[in-house]
């Protein structure tokens, strides 16, 4: 066994390793059939590079090795090309991946805007086709042009005051608003645009169709008109009594200090009267 081992080409050093430890031992069968697979393994690799290098030396073999080259060659350029795509793919891949996590984050953020819409948002006012009336009446003929002006004298729209974002209210100072939350402040805003428009439903109204109440109420409300709120709408205290159930109180003062302090609203005085007139 030892002559063997000294046989060993240094460069099969695995082998010899293996030999050498089982040297000394008790060798099993199965031992011996992973050394013999190994040698035979090595016999046959030599037996392929022997061959191989006949090949060279031989004329008849060498536009076959040739061609061999060529097509090796050609292998190579193809990998390359895949190794380009390749990266090519990861690249956009990766820009997919941020495409998507984009998405994905402004989903979610629309998802919670959807989620967390303020109660009160201004509404656009709803818009009457001209055209499609003319269409109408044309179609209906010249010969009640009467009605016609009665309905355009009562067409009126009434300016409501804008409602606070968020960001608006973020931006009161904290002592201005106390414990006041952004709810509270644009549910104050709704009654009062609905005391503006009742009360100037009244002023628009044709002074025939007046009861004694409805008249009486006209009167008031030209008193309370000045020459600086000439052309703009306004409302009083005592409106917002007539008009809907706030209480005129305290609570009620320190929504409209954060109103006027956010440019919805601004206070004309006189007469004793505190007129806040609606930007």
């Amino acid at each position: 066994m030892t002559r063997d081992l000294i046989n060993i080409p240094p460069r099969d050093a695995g082998i010899r390793n293996k030999i050498e430890k089982l040297h000394g031992q008790r060798m099993t069968s199965v031992d011996l059939h992973d050394v013999s697979v190994q040698l035979n393994n090595k016999i046959s690799s030599i037996k392929r590079y022997m061959q191989l290098k006949n090949m060279c030396s031989d004329p008849s073999f060498t536009n076959i090795l040739q061609k061999i080259g060529l097509e090796l060659s050609s292998i190579r350029n193809t990998l390359d090309i895949f190794q380009m795509q390749i990266q090519q793919q990861q690249t956009e891949l990766r820009s997919l991946q941020n495409l998507r996590n984009a998405v994905q984050k402004d989903s979610e953020i629309a998802h919670h805007l959807f989620g967390n819409i303020p109660a009160h948002l201004p509404k656009k006012a709803a818009q009457t086709s001209t055209a499609d009336s003319k269409g109408t009446r044309a179609q209906e003929g010249l010969a009640n042009p009467e009605p016609e002006k009665s309905s355009a004298r009562n067409k009126h729209i009434v300016r409501e005051m804008e409602y606070l974002l968020i960001e608006d209210f973020n931006l009161v100072p904290g002592y201005m608003k106390g414990r006041m939350t952004y709810d509270q402040v644009n549910a104050v805003i709704k009654e009062l645009n609905a005391t503006v428009k009742a009360k100037y439903k009244i002023l628009n109204q044709p002074m025939k169709s007046m009861s004694n109440t409805t008249r009486n109420q006209y009167h008031a409300f030209k008193e309370q008109e000045t020459q600086e709120t000439k052309g703009q709408y306004f409302f009083v205290e005592a409106n917002i009594k007539d008009f809907t159930h706030l209480k005129v109180d305290k609570k009620f003062h320190v929504i409209l200090n954060i109103l006027r302090h956010c440019h919805r609203l601004r206070e004309v005085r006189g007469s004793r009267l505190v007129r806040y007139v609606l930007l």
